[in-house]
């Protein structure tokens, strides 16, 4: 009799969780579904410990009593409400996920999660392979301070210029500028440099490949065999490599001049392309009233030769240079 009955009892009890998660399920079944393109403005680039505005929007029905809690593990918090949000990026460079949970009573929860890398431009063990130099230069405009070697009878910078004002960081994301430089137009490049320092022209960039052929000269109007494997560098970002991989490129680095493949911008900032694969720095001699030079490098070559594009809507890097004597 004991037994029949604790079976009832176990019966009654399945019988009501059961029914408990059908209406649980039907309860799923009939709410909503939340209308809009959930989108945040979260880079995929961040700058270690800098503070970041995060604004959540594109939900357009419901508008009221939504709830927005972010998951943000890694970070200066690990979670958050609100649709917008202040937190501080990890100090340790590495990937890192964020994840949004929209909830509302009557629809259906909306998630979604978004990915971003943190880096140091300072630490080698977040921008590494390249070298930095005990020769340092300030920008008195903004404080930024760049690496210089002296080649031959100049001051090169060591390091694409990204100055903010003017140009453009690779797909606008200011983290990559830290890294990359910005991109420039040639009408911009021409007076971006700071007070004392020019954009190089065509003599300019000759003296560099003289002092990279050995002492030989060579003309700017060719394609420098050999030269773009002698000034680039294996650089990597959280050792992840920047360059493409191809097996007919060395990464030389002669006088540490650190060339890194920062692609290139055309159409006037509205298309980015080829980082990994091209760098581009322009000459501050023009092919025509149209188009300034350049010169590039491929990954899959170990030449440095030159090209010309528009000098108002072609975006490329900016290396900054001086007479060594005026100092």
């Amino acid at each position: 009799m004991t037994e029949n009955k604790w079976l009832r009892l176990a019966s009654l009890s399945l019988m009501l969780i059961l029914a408990f998660a059908c209406k649980k399920d039907e309860e799923e079944d009939t709410k909503l579904y939340m209308e809009g393109a959930l989108v945040a403005n979260i880079p995929t680039y961040l700058i270690a410990g800098q503070d970041l505005d995060i604004k959540a929007e594109g939900i357009s029905k419901p508008v009221d009593s939504l709830t927005y809690k972010w998951f943000t593990k890694g970070f200066s918090v690990d979670s958050l409400f609100g649709s917008e949000i202040i937190i501080k990026a990890p100090v340790k460079p590495g990937d890192y996920t964020i994840s949004l949970y929209i909830t509302h009573p009557r629809y259906s929860t909306k998630t979604q999660s978004f990915n971003t890398t943190v880096v140091n431009p300072n630490a080698d063990t977040s921008f590494g392979g390249v070298v930095r130099s005990d020769k340092l230069f300030e920008d008195n405009r903004d404080g930024a301070k760049y690496n210089y070697a002296t080649i031959g009878t100049l001051d090169w910078f060591t390091f694409n210029l990204n100055w903010k004002g003017s140009g453009k960081p690779y797909l606008l994301i200011e983290a990559l500028g830290e890294l990359y430089g910005r991109l420039y137009t040639w009408e911009e490049a021409k007076t971006a440099c700071p007070e004392g320092w020019r954009l190089p022209d065509n003599k300019d960039w000759e003296n560099l490949a003289k002092e990279l052929n050995g002492g030989a000269a060579l003309a700017f109007d060719g394609k420098w065999a050999g030269i773009g494997s002698k000034v680039s560098a294996k650089a990597t970002i959280n050792s992840v490599n920047m360059w493409k991989y191809s097996p007919n490129f060395q990464y030389l680095n002669q006088f540490g001049w650190n060339a890194i493949p920062a692609g290139n911008s055309t159409g006037s900032y509205r298309t980015f392309l080829n980082r990994g694969e091209y760098a581009t720095w322009w000459s501050a001699d023009q092919k025509d009233n149209n188009n300034g030079f350049y010169r590039f490098i491929y990954f899959d070559s170990p030449d440095f030769p030159y090209n010309f594009a528009s000098k108002s809507t072609f975006g490329a890097s900016v290396r900054c240079v001086r007479d060594a004597s005026a100092k």
